[in-house]
């Protein structure tokens, strides 16, 4: 299986360090943010990467090359403007040639099986596995509906009762998706992988499955979150295990 990374985002959330710096190479614990995608990735056997580029992105190619240097295969995907997660993925369809792929936001810090994400991905045979963990009913994020078997009822407007037979959780940024999928989006232009991609597949009846994991992760997009990945990972309060 083959794996995209998106980067092509602007992080506006993190200016002024994003100014002058793609969020992707932002430093956490003397890495750069993408560093530790790449290590997962390569850790779990995945060796070819695509990554889409848009802000900043030369600096990002500089960087990371075609990644011989990691043992690795990177491509890129340029946008001449911002196409979102959903549109980024379709312009690099031709990259995975019609395999499933596994899809990580640059920004994402967490440390999971992706091997047996891989496997609950094969095993239940949907259109896509989304990653996801234990929602607080504060969060910023949209809450999922996770119905019996793990399959995924709804996004953004999950309801779920005491007894109901259903939890509501929340997207970690790490989906496995089946080329169908990418039926659903437009063509070209921008899109965004759950409102043009997940929310019309669910509508048609399509199987959408979760994984649960709650063990370390962080979503970077804020200086928050982005300070507090610098301090678990600096101080050695957080040891990844693709680290050792």
């Amino acid at each position: 299986m083959k794996a995209m990374i998106l980067s092509a985002g602007l992080g506006t959330r993190l200016r002024p360090l994003t100014l002058s710096t793609p969020k992707a190479l932002l430093v956490v614990a003397q890495s750069p943010m993408i560093l530790y995608s790449l290590k997962l990735l390569k850790a779990s056997g995945l060796n070819e990467v695509v990554i889409n580029l848009y802000h900043l992105g030369e600096l990002v190619e500089k960087e990371l090359g075609n990644g011989s240097q990691f043992g690795m295969k990177i491509r890129y995907s340029w946008e001449k403007e911002i196409l979102g997660t959903g549109g980024g993925i379709k312009k690099a369809a031709e990259f995975f040639r019609g395999e499933p792929l596994i899809v990580i936001n640059s920004d994402v810090l967490i440390d999971l099986p992706l091997k047996k994400v891989i496997q609950h991905h094969q095993r239940k045979k949907g259109i896509a596995t989304m990653v996801v963990r234990t929602r607080d009913e504060n969060s910023e994020f949209s809450p999922l509906e996770i119905g019996r078997g793990g399959r995924i009822l709804s996004i953004g407007t999950a309801k779920s009762e005491e007894g109901s037979g259903t939890k509501t959780m929340m997207y970690t940024g790490v989906q496995v998706i089946e080329p169908k999928l990418l039926a659903y989006l437009p063509d070209r232009g921008p899109s965004c992988i759950v409102r043009q991609g997940y929310l019309p597949a669910l509508a048609a009846g399509e199987k959408v499955y979760s994984y649960p994991y709650e063990g370390y992760w962080n979503d970077l997009g804020t200086m928050d979150r982005y300070r507090q990945a610098e301090n678990d990972l600096s101080t050695r309060r957080v040891k990844l295990s693709f680290l050792e």
